[in-house]
């Protein structure tokens, strides 16, 4: 980046396309792929980024051989130019009249998540975009992506569907599986619990429709995990005072501890890791109003900042 004197003043000129160089970086942490939708090489990624970073004398990214990350500087910049982007390029393109109050953002997550992963996202949201109020629709999953998809909702939260044929998402984290277990339990020490130190034990499963069991049953199998007894229930919070009362050693999504966890029972990640991804939901080719998109495009830059995830490896 090129140094200005002290006191220079300076207007930045700066293109559309570089901004939207920018924006899909950040959302793809690669180069090649961003070429990829740009229909450019790799190398032009890179020129077009070095440009902005030079034009505007801020360093966005951090970069390595093998990862592309926003500096804390990149992450304040997306959410205030992503929103404004997307307005920019609604407005020069038809599209029907908007519909909705201005100001407020209808967003629906699926039940399983409202209590673990929204609050934190929420407290940010009222926090850097004081004038927009998030409604909530708390509501099953497949309520949620009906939601979205009739438009009632403009915005979902849900753990990664099998159809987004229609849908437009941006992954906001991975999350783990855990073993929860009463704090008197003989594994309540420890770090990591392996998949087959389950086998012949008693579980409590999450049954919900996030496809939470389908992908436990999936891992049980895959570490032959055989013998058990399975209880299924349909609340995070069920398992949890299930496996404190000692009637069993329960698996749950990590992102469920933030919400459950109390100094009677214990989370503890599930080794080797198996995740699923937490993602946020639009309809796809349909401009969303600039309220939306800048809550849209908050809760991604605030992804990075979620530690629910980190949680579950550093626990």
């Amino acid at each position: 980046m090129r140094d200005r004197p002290p006191g220079s003043a300076h207007a930045p000129s700066v293109s559309l396309h570089q901004l939207r160089l920018f924006i899909t970086l950040a959302r793809y942490r690669s180069f090649t792929r961003v070429g990829d939708e740009f229909g450019i090489t790799q190398s032009a990624v890179s020129r077009g980024i070095r440009e902005l970073e030079d034009e505007i004398a801020l360093r966005l990214f951090d970069r390595t051989t093998r990862h592309v990350t926003l500096t804390d500087t990149g992450r304040k910049l997306l959410s205030r130019i992503a929103p404004l982007v997307e307005e920019l390029e609604a407005t020069l393109r038809p599209r029907a009249p908007e519909s909705g109050e201005p100001g407020v953002v209808n967003l629906a997550c699926s039940c399983g998540l409202t209590a673990s992963v929204l609050p934190p996202l929420f407290a940010s949201c009222r926090e850097r975009l004081p004038d927009i109020t998030v409604v909530l629709m708390d509501r099953p999953q497949n309520a949620v992506l009906q939601l979205v998809r009739s438009g009632e909702a403009e915005l979902g939260v849900v753990i990664a569907p099998d159809n987004l044929d229609d849908l437009a998402s941006e992954p906001l984290f991975a999350d783990g599986l855990a073993a929860v277990v009463s704090a008197s339990h003989r594994l309540a020490a420890a770090e990591r619990v392996d998949w087959q130190q389950l086998r012949g034990m008693p579980l409590l499963l999450l049954d919900d429709d996030t496809g939470s069991i389908a992908a436990i049953e999936a891992a049980l199998a895959r570490y032959a995990v055989t013998g058990a007894v399975r209880q299924r229930l349909a609340q995070p919070a069920a398992v949890a005072r299930m496996a404190e009362a000692g009637l069993g050693i329960g698996v749950l999504p990590m992102h469920a501890r933030t919400a459950c966890e109390t100094d009677r029972v214990r989370f503890i990640a599930l080794a080797p890791e198996e995740s699923r991804t937490i993602m946020l939901v639009r309809r796809r080719g349909r401009a969303l109003r600039a309220s939306a998109a800048s809550v849209w495009w908050h809760f991604i830059a605030s992804s990075t900042h979620t530690l629910i995830a980190s949680q579950a490896i550093e626990a």
